[in-house]
């Protein structure tokens, strides 16, 4: 099995490596004169001609010129555009070699950043489909209005023809409906999984004027384009409606343009499951729930029945605004049991009036962080107020096992490790970890 990689060339420089694993980012790792060289593209047990590209403090960055011998776990992509396009970084692994290499890099930054091994206390993966699962994508166009994504390590746009890890109707509707429209800077897509979809555009304001010609010359065909559910021009509403609703499990969730939500349905609904098998079996006395990061109300929603009362915050109001008409919908009761709150989690639990609003030696905080993680704010307020138990939602494992060494300093013991296959087919890996005060 020959690959060439087409930007590089033959090179005195060369160098013939065999790559020892994956780290975080899913650059392969090799050594060479006592230095760590990391070279996108690679497998484990690949034996591989690189040529260095970048020189740093104590290790090197290398492109792959060509795979020599390939590793066990390789296997062909099955995206037409992966040599180029950004969005995946590990197509060119089996599934199996993703979840191996996903659990190496959680176990490694818990060892190296935490202190501590996890090893025993991880459960199986909770696993989705590989392709066919996404149901966001930002795209940018070329020069000539193609949309497509950025090229890996360059400034160029790959136009996409297909998607493999896309839902439908992305491939078959989405991007032929694109076409049609005047060309903009960037078009967000997102999809709700039962076949609708929404549009929010990005571009010069002149555009607007072309764009409502389209779109009321569709012979008054409601919706323009099959599914469609809505269009936004610069935030501003064009046609239609500008949410989308969600279903997970049994809860339905009103999804605003602007407002964040799980881009992988599957996986949210089995760590739905996931979060109350493990309440029930671990922790059945925990009486309130503290959702921050709470969004647009997905874990209130969800585990409204176990909780009496809930305190739930978030920074974004358009994702507060929609989880308070998710609530609301939900049932009467759980808006009356809810306190929402908009601000930073740690400015909302340093306020006495929100920090009352909870039992706190009987409650269990979940938190759903960005990539950042907690922060020391945020950490320093669950210390002093000391939850039972701490559910955290992680999509970067450096900054989880940051911060979970943190709360073992404050009191907390992890008691179950969970890798969850959200985004197949990358290297991104969210996990779910339970900890309990001792």
């Amino acid at each position: 099995m020959q690959v060439q990689c087409y930007r590089c060339g033959m090179s005195e420089n060369n160098l013939d490596l065999t790559i020892e694993k994956l780290v975080t980012g899913g650059r392969g790792l090799a050594r060479h004169d006592g230095q760590a060289v990391f070279v996108a593209g690679t497998a484990p047990g690949d034996r591989v001609r690189v040529r260095p590209s970048q020189h740093r403090r104590g290790y090197q960055e290398a492109e792959l010129v060509e795979l020599l011998e390939p590793g066990p776990g390789r296997q062909a992509p099955p995206c037409p555009h992966y040599d180029r396009c950004g969005g995946c970084d590990l197509q060119h692994l089996t599934d199996d070699a993703q979840r191996r290499a996903c659990r190496e890099i959680l176990l490694d930054c818990f060892r190296r950043l935490g202190g501590f091994d996890i090893a025993d206390l991880i459960e199986p993966d909770l696993t989705t489909p590989t392709l066919g699962y996404r149901n966001r994508l930002r795209l940018v166009a070329n020069t000539i209005g193609h949309y497509g994504l950025i090229e890996r390590g360059r400034h160029e746009v790959v136009p996409l023809a297909t998607c493999p890890i896309m839902t439908e109707p992305f491939a078959a509707t989405v991007l032929p409906w694109l076409r049609q429209l005047p060309p903009m800077e960037q078009v967000v897509v997102r999809l709700d999984g039962r076949g609708g979809w929404l549009l929010s555009l990005y571009g010069h304001a002149s555009r607007q004027r072309v764009l409502r010609q389209i779109l009321a010359g569709a012979n008054g065909q409601e919706p323009p384009a099959p599914g469609l559910q809505g269009i936004l021009l610069n935030n501003r509403p064009q046609w239609g409606r500008t949410y989308l609703v969600m279903h997970v499990a049994d809860g339905k969730y009103r999804v605003s343009h602007q407002s964040f939500f799980q881009s992988n349905l599957d996986a949210a609904a089995q760590i739905v499951a996931t979060v109350r098998t493990w309440l029930a079996s671990d922790h059945p006395a925990t009486t309130d729930l503290a959702d921050l990061y709470c969004g647009v109300g997905f874990f209130t929603v969800a585990l409204a029945d176990r909780f009496a009362r809930i305190l739930a915050a978030d920074a974004d109001a358009s994702a507060l605004q929609d989880a308070r008409e998710n609530i609301r919908r939900r049932s009467p009761d759980l808006a009356e049991r809810t306190l929402l709150r908009q601000g930073d989690v740690h400015t909302v639990l340093a306020d006495p009036e929100n920090a009352a609003a909870v039992d706190w030696p009987e409650a269990c905080a979940v938190v759903d962080p960005p990539r950042a993680g907690l922060g020391k704010p945020a950490l320093a307020a669950l210390a002093t107020l000391r939850p039972q138990t701490v559910v955290y939602l992680s999509c970067d494992p450096a900054t989880l096992a940051r911060d979970c060494a943190a709360l073992g300093a404050a009191g907390y013991r992890i008691r179950r490790v969970r890798p969850v296959t959200m985004f197949p087919q990358t290297s991104h890996l969210e996990t779910l970890v339970l900890l309990a005060r001792t």
